[in-house]
């Protein structure tokens, strides 16, 4: 029986205590080998503990006949991928035409050509899992302004549809994740120097790109709602976040799913002078240090969705050796069952790997 330690906003129905469970006293608040209830997460949030150990039994592993190497993972179908990256492209030319011309020229914001724009993209894709491994493909790059707002469009957009939004949250949350750094082409020379979007993700001389973009877009003839998300797309429900630090209460919907679409980006992209993470590095970053900062339900459906997509993937790990993905640990979704050879490597116990990087 292997013993996790999972944030207890993860815990379910089903799941049993590892270990006893102490109030701030040093009394017993819950004895191990209890089992999950509802109850039991009531009495957790009341004394506010954030992680407990549970015990996991893995289920059975699926035979991988094939010993992975580089670049033996699934394959796209390089025309459609060739098309994607062409419409890509094209909307690339055709964001930063729109963007400028709202900054530079104060024109409105044309609505219907950016969500053609992005459906342009999404009709190369044959499901949302396949539009998110051609995103992931697409990393190879160094990535800009515009290249990072369609990313996080497409992913605002995928995640609103697993939390079953419909087209009338979806449409202006895809515009807003296209406006949402609009600001940072009001910023001055000297602050972009240096820019990095890992670094406008603090604190600091960039936070002021929030309300740059508000103020460019306040007296627009859109949604509140996109205005609002402009605003408030760095804001965090423990307040952690800027500009303004609002409660929880005042994060619209569409902000929500927008902060959890742009950092995750953030995190894997290739930039001029700052690493990128591999995706089950970004992972692991959100799952211990996200849950109180964006909405657990969304970051939780959004992790357990992004990773399924890369089961048989090829990765390196730690060690320098390669291994495929064969099953993902649901309680721990960043350390996930590999296969080296005909030997399986539970990265849940073996937290001496981890994984490097998730390769092509």
């Amino acid at each position: 029986m292997t013993h996790l330690r999972i944030h207890t906003d993860r815990l379910r129905k089903g799941m049993v205590i590892a270990n006893n469970v102490h109030s701030r006293s040093g009394a017993v608040l819950i004895p191990e080998g209890t089992p999950v209830t509802k109850e039991i997460m009531t009495l957790l949030a009341r004394h506010f503990i954030e992680y407990v150990i549970v015990e996991y039994e893995p289920t059975g592993f699926p035979v991988i006949v094939a010993t992975p190497v580089p670049g033996e993972t699934p394959k796209l179908n390089e025309k459609r991928f060739e098309e994607f990256k062409e419409s890509f492209q094209i909307a690339e030319d055709t964001l930063s035409e729109n963007l400028k011309e709202i900054v530079e020229k104060n024109n409105d914001i044309d609505v219907p050509v950016l969500l053609n724009m992005l459906n342009q993209i999404v009709e190369k894709s044959e499901n949302d899992m396949n539009l998110c491994d051609m995103l992931f493909h697409m990393k190879k790059n160094a990535e800009n302004l515009y290249t990072h707002s369609i990313n996080v469009a497409l992913l605002a957009q995928i995640l609103a549809k697993w939390m079953n939004f419909d087209s009338y949250d979806i449409e202006p949350l895809v515009i807003a994740a296209l406006l949402h750094d609009i600001g940072i082409l009001k910023l001055s020379e000297d602050d972009l120097k240096e820019f990095t979007f890992k670094q406008e993700l603090e604190k600091g001389k960039y936070e002021k790109h929030t309300v740059l973009g508000y103020n460019l877009i306040k007296e627009k003839d859109i949604d509140i709602r996109i205005k609002q998300a402009v605003l408030t797309h760095h804001e965090r429900l423990d307040k952690s976040g800027f500009p303004l630090q609002v409660p929880s209460k005042n994060i619209n919907p569409l902000s929500r799913i927008l902060a959890i679409a742009d950092v995750y980006d953030t995190l894997i992209m290739k930039e001029k002078g700052a690493a990128a993470l591999s995706p089950f590095l970004a992972l692991k970053e959100l799952e211990e240090n996200g849950y109180h900062k964006f909405d657990s339900q969304m970051l939780m459906t959004f992790l357990s969705k992004v990773t399924y997509n890369f089961i048989q993937h090829t990765v390196l790990l730690s060690n320098g050796e390669y291994a495929q993905i064969v099953l993902i640990n649901k309680y721990n979704l960043s350390r996930p069952l590999v296969q080296m050879g005909s030997t399986f490597i539970d990265l849940a116990i073996r937290t001496d790997l981890h994984i490097e990087a998730l390769l092509d």
